[in-house]
């Protein structure tokens, strides 16, 4: 952990901790990321196979970990019938947002119109019910733009996770109650556009996220990764998001002190019905 991060509370906003990649190193993940400063944990769900799971995570960890559930834009294809429907029960019976939800044109599946219905219909719930929502774009920026600009200030807000979209649609954005979360990406010194992002994200719109197990973050050379996958590759954690901060701190000129203040009150603001 950088020096001047420490005895900082942070914030992860996105993850999905109910990877069986992690499965296996789970309490040592947890410890790690309480010995970091993380305070909250938020795990989203990404099909119907895994609710259960992300909810046994909040349900054996309250206090650090909180959840949302939804069908990421990878698995629409394995929807039950009625899955609308048991998104909208299994939300009822306790504290939850709705995530991970969105678009993703690099699919090679010709569902694009079937994945947008789908989008629709979560986003849709999001606004009935006014509970947080965690959106995936990937090379779909325009219709996404299309939908969300489009709309009425969200109830509760939303998240755009991993945000890769035009910097100059960030101020509309945020006028929308939409929020930037920036991960392990940021860390990579060739990713000029989330860098330039993350320095004109709007104030108190911007988190943290470390996207666990997935899009890791470029540690310094003496910092060798927890957690290696079977291809050889870092798997990302919560307690690498000090790393990030202090990145993000860099870009916005200011300390890794007031990155964390404003991040974690920030994503308190969002979460707050997940808060209990």
């Amino acid at each position: 952990m950088p020096a001047d991060s420490q005895n900082l509370t942070w914030f992860d906003a996105h993850s999905h901790l109910q990877d069986p990649r992690l499965a296996p190193h789970l309490p040592q993940v947890l410890a790690r990321a309480r010995a970091a400063g993380l305070a909250r944990l938020h795990v989203d769900a990404t099909c119907e196979a895994d609710w259960s799971a992300v909810a046994a995570l909040a349900d054996a960890h309250p206090g650090l970990v909180i959840c949302s559930f939804g069908i990421h834009p990878w698995f629409i294809q394995g929807r039950s019938a009625r899955w609308l429907q048991n998104l909208r029960d299994l939300l009822a019976t306790r504290p939850a947002g709705i995530g991970e939800i969105g678009l993703d044109a690099r699919m090679d599946d010709s569902l694009d119109a079937d994945r947008e219905a789908v989008f629709r219909a979560q986003l849709d719930l999001s606004c009935e019910l006014a509970l947080p929502a965690s959106l995936h774009c990937r090379d779909a920026w325009n219709p996404m733009l299309q939908i969300l600009l489009a709309l009425p200030p969200h109830p509760a807000g939303l998240l755009i996770h991993a945000y890769s979209g035009p910097a100059d649609a960030l101020p509309d954005l945020a006028a929308k109650n939409i929020h930037i979360s920036f991960g392990g990406t940021l860390t990579r010194p060739q990713n000029a556009r989330a860098r330039e992002n993350a320095a004109r994200v709007p104030p108190g719109h911007f988190l943290l996220e470390s996207d666990a197990p997935d899009l890791p973050p470029t540690l310094p050379g003496d910092i060798p990764p927890h957690l290696v996958g079977d291809d050889g590759k870092t798997l990302s954690e919560p307690a690498y998001i000090p790393y990030v901060g202090q990145i993000l701190a860099d870009l916005r000129n200011t300390a890794p002190g007031d990155i964390a203040a404003q991040a974690t009150a920030t994503a308190r603001r969002l979460f707050a019905k997940l808060l209990t």
